[in-house]
């Protein structure tokens, strides 16, 4: 589907608010990044691009910091990864996950320091940086590096078994339709 055909889309009332090239040139961020920000590989999704866009967004949705989305997509653009992949790699930490993944950091620090896990309220999850902060911290980078390694791979197999059977299906249908053209008319 070509952009112009979005707005015809349920989500084209929204999309025509976003920003085109045409009216982000010239302007600060277009003289700070330079026409690279109009790339195609940074925008377009393709298989490989793709998934380390999620790799990235994933590392980042484990490091409890604000701008998740911010830094993320700064290290796609300077890795030349999908940028769109990786904003959406951050939202792998939610208000729903974010519980799992700060009891996860803690535990896996405190195994790695050798400690042994103290009595935190589970109810108040928000208690660990402040009770054990040591540990969590120690349990963030391997954590992040951990869903980053992982979600390469599960990427390219989610890929694989959707949009690979997709555009097999669409250049089908194509392919039946240009052929169909191309026979002559019964008469």
């Amino acid at each position: 589907m070509k952009p112009i055909h979005w707005r015809r889309t349920r989500f084209g009332r929204y999309l025509r608010h976003m920003p085109r090239a045409k009216h982000i040139r010239g302007t600060w961020i277009h003289r700070r990044l330079g026409d690279r920000l109009f790339a195609s590989e940074l925008w377009y999704p393709t298989r490989r691009r793709f998934a380390a866009g999620m790799a990235v967004g994933g590392f980042f949705a484990m490091i409890p910091a604000p701008f998740q989305m911010l830094g993320a997509s700064l290290i796609a653009y300077f890795t030349r990864v999908n940028v769109p992949a990786a904003i959406v790699g951050t939202w792998i930490s939610n208000p729903f996950t974010m519980a799992v993944c700060m009891y996860s950091q803690y535990w896996l620090g405190c195994k790695i320091l050798g400690r042994s896990l103290t009595d935190i309220p589970l109810n108040d999850i928000m208690a660990i940086p402040k009770a054990a902060l040591v540990p969590f911290v120690v349990g963030v980078i391997p954590s992040a590096c951990i869903l980053a390694v992982a979600s390469y791979p599960l990427t390219l197999l989610i890929w694989d078994l959707t949009v690979v059977p997709f555009e097999a299906r669409r250049r089908a249908a194509a392919h039946a339709a240009a052929e169909a053209a191309a026979r002559p008319p019964l008469d």
